[in-house]
C-alpha cells in the first residue's frame, strides 16, 4: 500500500484518522508535524523523512496530513489531499472546524479515508489521479485566463431597470521578449481575435439581458394596469347593483310624500 497514513484536524485536535497498521513512530511524527503547522495560513508542503513522505494541505483552517512512500510522489499526494479536503467539506462543512472533541469525526470518516487511501494505491488509482490532475490543469488555464482579462462591472440603478455598462481591460505584460518577431505577430494575433470575440460575446449577452428585463417591467406594467380596470369595473358594477336600486326606491317614497 503506498498511502500509510492520513489524519484531517482543526487546531484544537485530530478530527478523523486511519492507519494500516504501520511503523507507530511515522505517526508519532506526523501528529508532531500536525501541531507545528500554522492552520491560520493556506498551504501545500512536502518533506521527506527516514524513506517516507510527508505531506500536508492547510485549508480553511483544517490540515489534512498523510505518509506515503517515496514512490507514490509529492505531487500525488498533494492531489490526494486534495481529493480528501473536498469529501471532508463535503461532508461536514464547518462543523470541522468548530468541534474540540477529539477524533469527533473518526466514526463517520474514517472508513472513508481506508477507501480512498486503498483506492488510490490501486491500479484505479491512477486513473483517478489523472482525473484529478486533468481538473487541476483546466482550473489553472481558467485562473490564467481570468488574471489576462480583468473585467470591472458598473451597476446603474433607477426604479425601473438596471442596466449592466462593462468596462473591459486587457493587461498583456511581457517579461521575456521573443527574437521571432513572425511567432510573436502570430501569437498577438491570436490573443487579439480571441479577446474581441469574448467581448463580442459579452456585449450580445448583456444586451439581451436588458431587452428580457424591459420585457418583463412591460409585462408588470400591463398586468397591473388590467388589474387597476378590473378592480374598478367590479366596484362600479358593485355600486349599480346595490345603491340605484336605493336610490330610486328613496326617489319614489319621496315623490309619494310630495303628492300627498
Amino acid at each position: 500500500m503506498s498511502i500509510f497514513y492520513c489524519v484531517v484536524a482543526n487546531s484544537h485536535c485530530p478530527l478523523a484518522e486511519y492507519s494500516n497498521g504501520g511503523d507507530e513512530s511515522m505517526n508519532e511524527f506526523a501528529q508532531k508535524l500536525l501541531q507545528k503547522l500554522n492552520l491560520a495560513e493556506d498551504a501545500v508542503e512536502s518533506m521527506d523523512f527516514e524513506g517516507k513522505t510527508y505531506s500536508y494541505r492547510v485549508n480553511n483552517e483544517l490540515a489534512y496530513v498523510c505518509v506515503t512512500n517515496e514512490a507514490f510522489g509529492k505531487s500525488s499526494a498533494a492531489l490526494f489531499l486534495k481529493h480528501i479536503n473536498q469529501l471532508f467539506d463535503n461532508r461536514f462543512g464547518i462543523r470541522g472546524k468548530a468541534t474540540k472533541l477529539k477524533l469527533d469525526m473518526n466514526p463517520d470518516f474514517a472508513f472513508t479515508l481506508k477507501k480512498q487511501m486503498e483506492m488510490f494505491s490501486s491500479d484505479k488509482g491512477a486513473e483517478k489521479m489523472q482525473a484529478l490532475k486533468n481538473d487541476l490543469d483546466n482550473t489553472e488555464v481558467a485562473l490564467e485566463t481570468m488574471i489576462n482579462t480583468d473585467l470591472t462591472w458598473f451597476l446603474n440603478c433607477n426604479e425601473q431597470t438596471k442596466y449592466w455598462n462593462v468596462v473591459i481591460k486587457s493587461n498583456y505584460l511581457s517579461t521575456n521578449r521573443i527574437n521571432s518577431s513572425t511567432l510573436h505577430n502570430s501569437a498577438h494575433s491570436s490573443q487579439s481575435a480571441a479577446f474581441a470575440k469574448s467581448s463580442t460575446t459579452l456585449r450580445r449577452h448583456l444586451w439581451w439581458e436588458n431587452v428580457k428585463m424591459n420585457i418583463a417591467i412591460g409585462a408588470l406594467v400591463v398586468v397591473c394596469v388590467a388589474l387597476t380596470v378590473d378592480v374598478a369595473v367590479q366596484a362600479g358594477i358593485t355600486y349599480y347593483c346595490l345603491y340605484i336600486p336605493v336610490y330610486q326606491k328613496q326617489g319614489i317614497e319621496i315623490a309619494r310624500y310630495f303628492d300627498m
